[in-house]
């Protein structure tokens, strides 16, 4: 198995066991004992369950950042190494393209629609004005 690999099960072990460490200790106020959890007395004392737990609970939290550092330390080499900067080299060229070059290989691409065109003699056939109707006022009443 790789490193990384253990120290992401390290480091997912250490939250479940931080979760359940904190679900597990007792409350310091008296709002436990309202709902049946304030005087219960556990296998270790009511005192050496507290010590225990609360040791138990920063070995983990320690653990926990300490895998959690490490990972993000393997991780930010890697991403460094895999990200090089490697210079760009642009071709550059004497020819300087003309107007023409670029519009005749711009119209190459492109589709053609003829058009039909019509002059004023042939306008005026098309509309006849007497089919226009005048635009009618409101009452102003």
């Amino acid at each position: 198995m790789n490193i990384t690999t253990i120290l992401i099960l390290v480091n997912v072990f250490a939250a479940i066991a931080i979760i359940a460490l904190v679900l597990m200790q007792q409350s310091k106020g008296d709002m436990g004992s309202a709902f049946g959890g304030g005087g219960s007395a556990s296998m270790f004392g009511s005192k050496g369950s507290a010590n225990f737990l609360t040791r138990c609970t920063s070995t983990m939290v320690v653990v926990f950042f300490v895998s959690s550092l490490t990972l993000a330390y393997i991780y930010a080499k890697r991403n460094a190494a895999e990200q090089e900067i490697v210079p760009i080299t642009v071709e550059q060229s004497s020819e300087v393209p003309s107007i023409d070059s670029v519009v005749e290989a711009q119209s190459s691409e492109v589709p053609t629609i003829d058009v039909p065109t019509i002059d004023a003699q042939q306008a005026d056939e098309i509309i006849d004005e007497s089919d226009l109707e005048e635009p009618v006022a409101p009452d102003a009443n």
